[in-house]
């Protein structure tokens, strides 16, 4: 085998720190990504509660819609838009 190039991380030092470098680095994306998601999903929720207020019956076609319970429907919009 032939030997390996001095420009690679040799030591377990570095090894260790760019392993940690990259965690970090992950843990960061991770966290704005589920702030993302939760952002998407309490704007969904808030816009599926306005449109279950428009009419008589527009919360059951919107579980009709969404293949979910009336009450999940319920349960989700309170959740998002109660601060």
């Amino acid at each position: 085998m032939p030997p390996r190039p001095d420009t690679q991380a040799s030591t377990t030092d570095e090894i260790v720190a760019a392993a940690l470098a990259a965690k970090t680095e992950l843990d960061h994306v991770v966290s704005e990504a589920a702030k993302t998601v939760s952002e998407a999903e309490r704007k969904f929720w808030q816009r599926i509660g306005e449109l279950s207020k428009s009419r008589r019956g527009a919360q059951k076609d919107i579980a009709a819609a969404l293949n979910v319970e009336r009450d999940n429907i319920y349960k989700n919009v309170r959740k998002h838009t109660e601060a």
